[in-house]
């Protein structure tokens, strides 16, 4: 197995994206993404250990034990971090938002910020970010929204890798951002992944904490870890392998490419 860095979140089957620029950002950069599966999907996260905690990591936290996941909306050049009582508003109402114009429940959309903490959201911005990023959700959309999560990243970060599971072509891909306040435990890390795997969301829960430990929890930049750090894996199940339930070869080969793909 090896990473093809041409693929992002976009190359496996029934998902979709985009990145825009809604204004939160300077000189035109895109600072919205979008991810949308068209189906049903698992979601596991894992999150920052830091005591405190932006909204949206709150929020997520909550959202992602529901069965099924459909969105994710990330927003850059904002953390949402240390917004008290309104950016936990602001959050609700940003997934509100997305499940309206998408005509998914409320309880499937995920949320995710990243940029200058303590300043409350603009939230004219993000409501308009919110509906341009979905009128250009593409099946092309994988890199732009590779660069609306990025903010003092010096490049775009994303890849995939395909693999078989039985006699099934198994795709998993993934988008990152982070270049500083990295120590161990992710800091600034925000991760997004996607996969046409069919699997127990509780097995991929362990999958993705396991392989989170030896990968994104080994890492240290600069000693500093964030209110806002997050990876999130959305499982669809349309490779049409025979639905992975328990720990067998099908599982470690899952978890040996999703630990290829996060270092």
């Amino acid at each position: 197995m090896k990473i093809n860095d041409k693929m992002t979140i976009t190359s496996v089957e029934g998902f979709l994206a985009s990145g825009v620029h809604c204004g939160i950002r300077k000189n035109n950069k895109k600072d919205i993404s979008l991810i949308y599966s068209k189906y049903d999907s698992v979601s596991a996260g894992t999150f920052t250990q830091n005591i405190v905690k932006a909204a949206p990591v709150q929020f997520s936290t909550k959202q992602i034990k529901n069965e099924r996941s459909r969105a994710i909306i990330i927003n850059s050049g904002n953390a949402n971090a240390c917004t008290g009582n309104s950016g936990y508003k602001n959050t609700l109402e940003s997934a509100k938002k997305v499940s309206e114009i998408l005509n998914i429940p409320e309880s499937t959309v995920l949320v995710a910020s990243t940029g200058i903490i303590g300043i409350p959201l603009p939230m004219e911005n993000i409501i308009y970010g919110i509906e341009k990023a979905s009128e250009n959700l593409s099946e092309n959309g994988g890199h732009d929204a590779a660069e609306g999560i990025i903010t003092t990243d010096t490049f775009t970060k994303s890849g995939g890798i395909e693999f078989e599971i039985g006699s099934c072509n198994v795709k998993i891909a993934g988008i990152a951002k982070g270049s500083g306040m990295i120590h161990p435990n992710m800091g600034t890390m925000l991760s997004f992944l996607t996969t046409d795997l069919n699997i127990d969301k509780h097995l991929l829960s362990e999958a993705l904490k396991e392989s989170v430990d030896i990968t994104y929890n080994m890492v240290s930049v600069d000693g500093d870890t964030s209110t806002n750090d997050m990876v999130i894996i959305l499982a669809n199940g349309k490779a049409g392998n025979k639905k992975i339930k328990e720990k067998n070869k099908d599982y470690f080969e899952f978890k040996k490419a999703l630990n290829i793909l996060n270092e």
